[in-house]
């Protein structure tokens, strides 16, 4: 079992890696699928196990100038809109919903960004407690249902495997 203060280390270290993606330029659509799958399962991993804090310090907040830049930078990807189940414990046999993948990415961005605004300044209780609630009323239901489409996606167009083609971006090793 890994201590807290590493497990914190690991997930500011993902969260920086997929912001660097996010604010990156876009590679071809096939390798941008692969390292958001990557970047997002990793997250996802290392999000379930941040503890529950509470800090009273609020991150600066993202302007939507901001968040638009990177919505339009996830254009790169090859699909945005998905069916989406938002209750899937609730077998209500209604509709699918449907998902905006730019949108989800663009939302990740933002609340790992304002995490990471908080760590860098040393507010540490007040980034878990972001990170960690964000994720399971937020970012995490993005992540997730972002993470099935992409997966989905990957697995139908054969489009998984290494990331050969991403190796001089710095990136490819972040998303392993």
């Amino acid at each position: 079992m890994i201590s807290q203060s590493t497990l914190i280390e690991q997930f500011a270290e993902a969260a920086a890696d997929f912001c660097r993606w996010a604010e990156a330029g876009p590679q071809a659509e096939d390798v941008e699928a692969l390292v958001a799958s990557r970047l997002l399962a990793r997250l996802t991993q290392l999000a379930v196990e941040l503890p529950n804090r509470s800090g009273s310090e609020d991150a600066p907040t993202i302007s939507h100038e901001d968040w638009k830049v990177v919505y339009q930078r996830f254009e790169a990807l090859p699909f945005n809109y998905y069916e989406a189940c938002f209750t899937p414990y609730e077998l209500t046999f209604e509709p699918a919903g449907m998902g905006d993948l730019a949108d989800d990415l663009a939302d990740i961005w933002r609340d790992l960004k304002e995490g990471l605004t908080l760590y860098h300044v040393g507010h540490i209780d007040s980034e878990i407690w972001k990170w960690h609630f964000g994720f399971w009323i937020h970012w995490g239901k993005h992540a997730t249902s972002a993470s099935y489409a992409l997966h989905c996606w990957l697995a139908n167009h054969g489009k998984h495997g290494d990331l050969s083609e991403f190796a001089n971006s710095g990136l490819a090793q972040s998303a392993k």
